[in-house]
């Protein structure tokens, strides 16, 4: 379907205004009480996401994107010429088949296209056009973007749709996109202080673990297990991971980290036991992985 571009405008101008004012309730007092309930490890498919109604299955889908977007996805401005500007959202993951039903599945849902590239070797989602562009910042202002990072990269992108017409030279846009995060420290003050955990966190979990969580095993020389993990990090955004320690009731767990070779902070947190596994294993019955990742958490949970 074609919407013009003074239409295009105004919807997208539309969901700006909107995210203004979600963002700020939905991050800052909105919080869930959750309450997960323990029980054998009686995992279910990842199929019976699809068993859920149109209205329901498309939530889902579309907190799990939001999650997916934040680790393994990206918001991109290119300067085409002074006027133009490209705005491009995408996701690429290695071309398997559980990534590809992932991404389809997010093609349909939320919007985009889904495409084999790099000589097969990624499968990659894409959101350029205007009417995917609108149906994905309609989707960031219902549930937005909780690391700072991604945040920063939204909202260089969202200043160029709305000021499409303003000509800026390629010199300037550079500098301004240099600068993009120039507010992410300032944010991350404030989440470090006072982060409550959204609504919608539990399906964002999911997608976010796709994109960042590892199940880690280690055996002994006699087969038996030495070490049972699922390990998650995030360089600078600490308050992700210890809204993940509240969300599984592991406050008292430590948060470790590590300096990279720029002497940039990478969290890490290691979650094991079996009362963790217990409440792992419920989780995902409830908000399933969708893509490669599930079967590498199906592999892990059944050696146990």
């Amino acid at each position: 379907m074609f919407i013009s571009y003074s239409i295009y405008n105004v919807l997208i101008y539309y969901f700006f205004i909107l995210s203004l004012y979600l963002c700020p309730k939905l991050l800052k007092t909105a919080s869930v009480d959750i309450q997960i309930n323990p029980q054998k490890f009686d995992v279910v498919t990842r199929g019976t996401v699809l068993e859920k109604n149109e209205e329901e299955l498309t939530d889902y889908i579309e907190q799990f994107f939001v999650g997916l977007l934040e680790g393994d996805g990206s918001i991109t401005v290119n300067h085409i010429s002074d006027r133009n500007k490209r705005v491009r959202i995408f996701i690429a993951l290695k071309n398997l088949e559980e990534n590809k039903f992932m991404l389809d599945l997010i093609a349909k849902y939320v919007g985009g296209r889904v495409t084999i590239e790099r000589g097969n070797s990624y499968v990659t989602w894409y959101a350029t056009n205007k009417t995917d562009l609108a149906k994905v910042f309609a989707v960031l202002a219902k549930y937005p973007l909780l690391t700072t990072k991604k945040q920063c990269q939204l909202e260089f992108a969202k200043n160029y749709i709305i000021n499409s017409t303003k000509d800026i030279s390629k010199e300037e846009f550079h500098r301004l996109r240099d600068n993009k995060y120039k507010n992410q420290e300032t944010k991350l003050e404030i989440y470090d202080k006072d982060f409550k955990l959204p609504t919608y966190f539990p399906a964002w979990f999911s997608g976010f673990t796709e994109a960042e969580g590892h199940f880690k095993l280690v055996k002994s020389a006699n087969d038996t297990i030495k070490t049972s993990q699922f390990v998650i990090g995030q360089t600078y955004e600490k308050h992700i991971l210890k809204a993940i320690l509240i969300y599984f009731n592991s406050e008292k767990k430590k948060i470790s980290f590590t300096l990279n070779k720029e002497n940039i902070l990478y969290y890490k947190i290691h979650l094991g036991g079996n009362d963790f596994r217990i409440l792992l294993v419920s989780h995902f019955n409830s908000y399933p992985l969708l893509g490669d990742k599930y079967t590498k958490y199906i592999n892990w949970i059944s050696k146990h």
